[in-house]
């Protein structure tokens, strides 16, 4: 779908504010004489799982579609268009959560704990999706099995 010249307005605005954002969340760390280096490996880890938890909060969860459909119900206005596309979207709402955590993880206080939380909630989910996996791989292994009883006409287990 070609975008049009307002929604590419729109979207180039919404690049200069995440720019200027990410230049203030900078001034702010130097101001407190804090920075991304003091963020350890394992900080780094939790911070990104916090993201993917986050994303998929904002672009699929279930509690956030009242957000999603406002500002779907501004499409064709420009605006409307670029940030719905960054609220549906999971890579362009990751790069603004990635920022949004980052400064919350570095200057917010008790914001490590939000970002441990989310952290949690995002291995948590990983879990639940591996648990999924695994019961729909057995429930199809137990619907061959079936298929295959009926196809020989055994009924016994062998």
């Amino acid at each position: 779908m070609e975008q049009s010249k307002t929604e590419r307005i729109w979207n180039f605005i919404s690049m200069i504010v995440f720019l200027i954002l990410l230049a203030g969340a900078g001034v702010l760390m130097l101001n407190r004489d804090t920075g991304i280096t003091d963020i350890s490996t394992f900080d780094l880890l939790v911070i990104s799982i916090a993201t993917y938890r986050m994303m998929r909060l904002v672009v699929y969860d279930r509690i956030f579609k009242l957000f999603r459909d406002i500002f779907k119900s501004f499409q064709g206005t420009g605006l409307g268009d670029s940030v719905s596309t960054i609220v549906t979207c999971p890579w362009c709402a990751g790069v603004w959560i990635s920022l949004f955590n980052v400064v919350i993880f570095l200057l917010v206080p008790f914001g490590q704990l939000f970002i441990y939380v989310m952290g949690i909630a995002g291995v948590a989910t990983f879990f639940q999706i591996g648990v999924n996996i695994m019961g729909l791989t057995a429930e199809e292994k137990q619907m061959d099995v079936r298929e295959k009883r009926k196809i020989s006409g055994s009924t016994k287990p062998r």
